[in-house]
Parts: structure tokens; sequence; C-alpha cells
């Protein structure tokens, strides 16, 4: 599922963008949903995180202390996989996404009201197209997100995932070593499909599972390690594996 994001200051083009992407949505019947319409970019960044798939829509002339490209900055230090779309009437501002260093999906030009609708409905379209093929391309590797940076695993390397004792963060265990972030157990079991949540407080690689002991509630790794699980899981691994 993508999720959809628009900034815009002028009401009635806000509308306008919700009605154009709603509808793509409907008759499309694409895996998206628009989770957020906005004039105010502070209320965006509040909903950013680098959890799921993202679209952003935003207008580069906000009205605000900040402008769009300003916030793209701020939501790519948080999202690195984002896309992003710029909607704008003043074409000469975007020369300066090349300032900002920002990669962006494409632009669509206010001042072309015939031909407005359809380009939306293009970039929603290749917006889809687009994160496919990062899903393909990324399929062996998860990200996870450190204070101000982004860093990319191989799933290969991932024994397991726990909690913390400091809350809100999580402790990543590899073949040669650990790092913590902040996140939920519940979103790192949708990390990947061979992340498993075997226990209220572990997420387990399949694939480094060695032994399921459904008597002790144990998993034991590839490399010697034991990690405990509920009974559910021992027996949906037990047959899994």
């Amino acid at each position: 599922m993508i999720d959809v994001y628009v900034c815009e200051d002028d009401e009635k083009q806000l509308a306008t963008l919700k009605q154009y992407i709603n509808d793509y949505i409907m008759i499309e019947a694409a895996p998206m949903q628009l989770k957020l319409a906005t004039s105010n970019p502070y209320e965006l960044l509040e909903n950013v995180d680098n959890q799921h798939k993202r679209l952003y829509f935003l207008d580069i002339a906000l009205g605000s202390d900040i402008n769009g490209l300003e916030l793209a900055q701020r939501i790519r230090q948080i999202d690195s996989n984002c896309k992003l779309v710029f909607i704008t009437t003043h074409t000469e501002m975007m020369f300066l996404v090349f300032k900002y260093q920002l990669e962006v999906l494409d632009y669509i030009i206010k001042d072309e009201p015939d031909a407005f609708h359809q380009r939306v409905a293009q970039v929603l379209a290749l917006a889809l197209v687009r994160f496919e093929q990062s899903k393909i391309a990324s399929a062996d590797y998860v990200q996870f997100k450190m204070d101000s940076q982004a860093r990319q695993v191989q799933v290969s390397d991932i024994l397991y995932i726990e909690s913390s004792p400091v809350q809100h963060k999580l402790v990543v265990h590899l073949e040669n070593g650990t790092f913590e972030y902040y996140g939920t157990i519940k979103d790192a079991e949708s990390l990947h499909a061979d992340l498993y949540r075997c226990h209220k407080s572990y997420v387990v690689n399949c694939k480094k599972i060695s032994i399921v002991n459904k008597r002790d509630r144990e998993i034991e790794l590839n490399n010697g390690e034991s990690i405990i699980c509920s009974i559910k899981a021992a027996r949906e691994l037990a047959r899994m594996l």
C-alpha cells in the first residue's frame, strides 16, 4: 500500500487534488490511500516516517516560513525512499531542486488546467511502477532509521530483532554485531517477509532458525544462540520449517 500526502496552501487547489487522487484510486483500484491533505507543512512533518511507501505532492510556494523545497528536504532526511512531486506556478523555482539535492518523480504545472487532471493520474501510475521496481531491487535489504541517518542492511545478515531496555528502541542482532534504532516490534515484523514475530519482544529471521523447541518454547539459531518464543509461534514455525 502506498500512502499519499498532499501539502498545498490554496484551499481550492487542495480540494481539487484530493478529488483527483481519490478518483484515480477508486477507478483504478490502485493499492494507494490518501492519508493526509493539508495546507500546513508542519502538520505533514508530524506524520512523516520511513516505515511505509509514501508519495508526496508538494506545492513549492506554501505561504509559510518554509517552502515546498525545504519541506521536501526535511522529509528526505527522515524517509530517503519516498517519492516527491512538486506542484507549482513558479517554474523558475524548479531549478532550485538541484540546490537542495532532491530526487523528484515529477513536476506538475498549475497554469495548465486542461492537462492538470491527466498529469496527476500519470504521476500516480508512475509512482506505482517505481515503487514496484524499488521493491524488486531492494527485496534483500531493509532500512533502519537511526537519528538523522538511515542504515540499509542485507536481510541475510539479520539474526533477530528484540525490544531494548530503552523505551521505543529495538536492538538488531546481526551475524557480526548489533545496533539500536527507534521503532516498534510490530513495525519490525513488517520490514521483510523473512522476519517473523515469535514473541511479544522478538522478531526472528526465519532463514536463520536451526531448531524449534516446542517443549521449552525456544528457537535455536544457526549461530548457536537461542531466543524465546510463544507457544503459538513455536507451533507455527515448526510447521513452516
